[in-house]
């Protein structure tokens, strides 16, 4: 403990001459360690483990951190062992029907939620939970149940994101009393989205994105969006409002 100090103090005496902060490196019980030269600070914190010292030094500031500390319980917590070169991943909470999409924190972290879907999970727990990778994408796919989907794309096996279901391959047949059921577990396993939200992820999360899969009963970062809700008595009715397409009769 003594040594380890003793080093540290070295490290500070050299950050405090060119009066900026260092990162200390330290191989032996503890892996990490900041060292930040502050104008405020009066105190040198050393936490080796579950061990915590103070040593009074004038006008700096240390912390360590070790490879054990708690990871942030909040935004990103489902993401914390996940690295990826994409620019998003994606985190579906099944208990809540709702997609969360994060981006890249700019520390390599999947910490920033910047969208968030309701969806449709299976409706009898075939939704798989755990950690996948998209592969496969179609603008049309033919469903289970002999029905099809818009802006379809591949989690793993059977499991898609995709629109909610049509009728027909054609886009003024959807299935509208399903559509009602958004942000409900409604689905045969897949995650039914909007049109607007799975073209959102065909257009901008490409094959590799990693997808994960979990339970949870705690406030998510981002609120569950308010599913539109279609008039079943609407000539529109087959329609998917969110459709972006020119020739949809909601816009």
């Amino acid at each position: 403990m003594k040594k380890n100090i003793f080093i540290v103090f070295l490290c500070l005496l050299l950050c405090v001459a060119v009066g900026c902060g260092a990162y200390f490196v330290y191989s032996g019980a503890v892996p990490v360690a900041r060292l930040y030269a502050t104008e405020e600070a009066h105190s040198l914190n050393v936490y080796p483990g579950n061990i915590n010292g103070s040593v009074s030094f004038d006008r700096v500031e240390a912390g360590y951190e070790t490879t054990t500390a708690s990871e942030n319980t909040h935004a990103g917590k489902h993401n914390v062992n996940i690295t990826s070169t994409k620019p998003y991943v994606i985190n579906i909470n099944r208990k809540q029907n709702v997609v969360i999409i994060y981006k890249n924190d700019g520390c390599g972290r999947f910490t920033e939620p910047v969208k968030a879907m309701v969806c449709s999970v299976g409706a009898c727990g075939e939704t798989p939970t755990g950690t996948f990778k998209t592969s496969d994408k179609y603008k049309w796919r033919f469903l289970f149940g002999d029905v099809y989907g818009q802006y379809a794309t591949r989690i793993t096996g059977h499991i898609l994101f995709h629109s909610v279901p049509y009728f027909e391959k054609s886009k003024d047949t959807l299935e509208y009393e399903e559509y009602n059921k958004l942000g409900t577990a409604a689905s045969a396993g897949c995650i039914r989205l909007s049109v607007a939200d799975a073209k959102w992820i065909y257009d901008n999360c490409p094959g590799g994105t990693t997808v994960v899969i979990y339970d949870c009963d705690e406030p998510e970062p981002l609120e569950k969006p308010v599913p539109v809700k279609i008039d079943i008595s609407d000539s529109r009715r087959g329609w998917d409002p969110t459709d972006p397409d020119p020739n949809n009769p909601w816009k």
